[in-house]
């Protein structure tokens, strides 16, 4: 029978969300603008059902990795790429 290793996102992505692992949860709010509400409790669906993980940044910005290998850093009101 072949052995299985167990190995957390942590280890996987090399990504570990300080933020993320404090609270456990993606802050969910009502922003003033419903279409931003929108996208973020998207994209916390996406984290919940384990396709991204979380972190914040220094400048206050979200990192959002995604396991797949995309890298995005949301601002205040845009969202950038950067890997």
């Amino acid at each position: 029978m072949p052995q299985v290793s167990i190995v957390r996102k942590e280890q996987r992505t090399g990504f570990r969300s300080p933020i993320a692992s404090a609270t456990g949860d993606w802050p969910v709010r009502d922003y003033d603008d419903p279409d931003k509400t929108l996208v973020m409790n998207w994209i916390g669906g996406l984290i919940r059902n384990g396709h991204a993980e979380w972190g914040m940044l220094g400048n206050g910005d979200i990192e959002l990795r995604f396991l797949s290998g995309e890298v995005f850093h949301l601002r205040e009101t845009t969202i950038l790429r950067v890997s």
